[in-house]
């Protein structure tokens, strides 16, 4: 099993003012292969934390690092993010307007392809109805939306998903139950 690889995600560790987390995706220690990623994150106050990634992929004859570094500020219900690195940056924005609403923005910037997009998502819980709908809209023309129904006399979940993409004259939809 590890010569061929694994797929691994040590949960990390929380402390009063930082966090870190290492995953490892098709990783392999006896025959070098794979993708390693550590995550660290401190906070500097109450509302800003700064931190950074560091990327490791091996395999196929070829090895690649990437730094990317990163800050948070959260003030109460919103939070704005930005991490920046060799291949890309992004700015992010969310916030939770009440119990049953969220909205966040995204702009990300590749360097490598000199292309943006920025992503606009939702949230909308309705929690008498034990359903949840996700959506979002980015300047791609794609058009995402996820329709969650839980059920409260059973332990599991019903999920209806799509995506249309006007531009590449794509659409996808599925359909999930989750367990648990």
């Amino acid at each position: 099993v590890l010569s061929s690889g694994i797929n691994a995600e040590y949960g990390g560790y929380k402390g009063n003012d930082f966090s870190i987390q290492l995953t490892g995706v098709n990783a392999s220690i006896i025959n070098p292969q794979g993708i390693w990623v550590a995550h660290y994150l401190q906070s500097v106050t109450n509302k800003l934390a700064l931190g950074g990634e560091l990327l490791f992929q091996h395999g196929m004859g070829a090895k690649n690092a990437a730094l990317t570094l990163g800050g948070r500020f959260r003030d109460g219900d919103s939070e704005f993010m930005v991490k920046t690195g060799e291949q890309s940056t992004n700015f992010g924005y969310y916030v939770k307007g009440n119990d049953q609403v969220e909205c966040a923005v995204e702009f990300e910037y590749v360097k490598q392809m000199g292309e943006s997009i920025t992503t606009f998502g939702y949230a909308v819980d309705l929690p008498k109805g034990l359903s949840k709908f996700r959506g979002s809209i980015d300047t791609d023309w794609s058009v995402a939306g996820v329709l969650e129904k839980r059920f409260e006399a059973f332990p599991f979940a019903f999920t209806l998903s799509g995506l249309l993409n006007h531009k590449k004259k794509q659409a996808k939809f599925g359909i999930g139950f989750t367990i648990g």
